[in-house]
């Protein structure tokens, strides 16, 4: 008796731990977002890296009614900043680089202002003081160095060493350091140092799209109007975003990363705490990531989040770090706002409140 009791006891354990989710509410919060907010791509929800929730909606191609599926890959933007500060780290734990080598002594062909003061840890936290870019660097493909290059001359002299600013330039440097070290392009690096090693399927990089050089089951980036009217947006040279935005990836591989990160198959657990080391005095920035206690849900969990957005391509993968739950949307259409913050009708905020409630 003893023993069936004991049983019964694991077993609506078990239950009640898988179910901590509530899967039906956040279907709710999705099927809001998809009537009421034009919201087109992909919701995943995992928990200790499975899935409990996967919902897409929407076109991933209006002109041909092509719709969205759970497999679709979508550009993910700045996402592609974590994977390249994931290949910095490594580098430093190969001992073929230091966080605090300058880009005088890195990159000294560019002969950058005060160059010999900005380390490779001021580039990974947006801190360097270097200057942020026009739009219209896209119209046209720029080499990694031309867009340096280009930046410098038009902008002048940098800002303010040790004051946030988000600017790309700073991990377009971060990618030539990388091909500098290992010899190899940076899209190699990243093959062999990620994609290769999680057997990840549904990632590359985005290149020549003006002659449309699409993956298969890509999702097109679109505009709504404020009268729900969609354009597809012009093609740009999606290249010269280079390690700071050029990427696309699915929802399950981004899971595979998330949870990669958990184990040591990319990072040893100092690099790990390296990169979500957070700093409040530079808007809680780690290398590449924010890391902070989400003051708007019941528990305040802490969470490890990286966004993106170009154009209609806007991504986010958030991780809640202490309890292994993970959410990951992607989509195509400027309806969806990765970097709210308090606004609870915002699809990203509603989930964090909905995983943040206390069970």
């Amino acid at each position: 008796m003893n023993r069936l009791f004991l049983i019964l006891i694991i077993i609506i354990s078990a239950v009640n731990t898988y179910a901590r989710i509530d899967t039906l509410e956040i279907d709710k919060i999705v099927q809001d977002q998809i009537s009421l907010y034009n919201f087109e791509g992909t919701v995943l929800i995992a928990e200790n890296g499975d899935i409990v929730y996967q919902r897409s909606a929407g076109y991933k191609d209006r002109e041909t009614q092509r719709i969205i599926d759970n497999d679709t890959k979508f550009g993910i933007a700045s996402i592609t900043k974590m994977l390249t500060a994931i290949v910095i780290l490594e580098l430093v734990e190969d001992g073929k680089l230091s966080l605090q080598d300058n880009l005088a002594a890195l990159l000294p062909g560019f002969n950058i202002q005060g160059g010999e003061n900005i380390t490779v840890h001021h580039l990974l936290l947006h801190i360097s003081g270097l200057p942020n870019e026009n739009d219209s660097i896209y119209l046209s493909k720029k080499s990694p160095e031309e867009f340096v290059r280009e930046i410098l001359n038009e902008k002048g002299e940098s800002g303010e060493l040790g004051k946030y600013n988000y600017a790309n330039i700073d991990y377009v440097l971060l990618g030539l350091i990388i091909e500098k070290k290992t010899g190899m392009s940076w899209q190699d690096a990243v093959d062999k140092r990620i994609i290769e090693k999680l057997n990840l399927r549904n990632t590359g990089f985005l290149s020549e799209l003006p002659n449309g050089n699409y993956p298969e089951n890509f999702a097109y980036s679109y505009s709504v109007s404020e009268e729900g009217e969609f354009t597809k947006d012009p093609d740009i040279y999606m290249e010269n975003f280079y390690v700071a935005g050029s990427m696309y990836s699915n929802a399950a591989d981004l899971l595979a990363i998330d949870q990669a990160m958990y184990g040591d198959k990319l990072l040893s657990e100092k690099s790990k705490e390296l990169m979500f080391t957070s700093y409040p005095e530079y808007n809680y920035t780690g290398y590449s990531v924010w890391t902070y206690n989400y003051p708007f849900a019941e528990t305040q969990p802490k969470i490890m989040e990286r966004r993106g957005g170009i154009m209609g391509w806007n991504s986010v993968l958030i991780r809640f770090i202490d309890e292994n739950k993970t959410i990951i949307i992607l989509s195509n259409n400027n309806k969806f706002n990765p970097d709210s913050f308090g606004d609870k009708d915002n699809l990203r905020e509603a989930l964090i409140t909905e995983l943040g409630k206390s069970k």
